[in-house]
């Protein structure tokens, strides 16, 4: 079993995404179960770390949550949870900065 574990950068990006849903889209309930959501997809890579698919001329790879993308990479028996983004978002300038 690998362990999980999130970069700051990746933990900063799920709180702004919780923050949207819960005080600009004015819904609490959805912001509570897109984080408890996520957290739980994201909790799949404990098992199956290899599942999503891999980033060209990177050592990336990246699964989806409904309209986001989870960057992460793979060191040693760690899952790094490098990246949340949006679908919306132009993550492929984000991601190579």
């Amino acid at each position: 079993m690998y362990r999980v574990i999130y970069t700051q950068r990746a933990k900063i990006e799920l709180q702004n995404s919780y923050n949207y849903i819960y005080f600009n889209l004015a819904n609490p309930i959805a912001a509570h179960k897109f984080k408890t959501n996520i957290i739980k997809t994201i909790s799949n890579l404990e098992y199956f770390p290899y599942m999503g698919k891999k980033v060209s001329n990177s050592n990336l790879r990246f699964i989806r949550f409904k309209n986001y993308l989870i960057f992460y990479s793979i060191n040693n028996q760690n899952v790094e949870i490098q990246r949340i983004f949006h679908n919306r978002q132009n993550f492929k300038n984000i991601i190579n900065k």
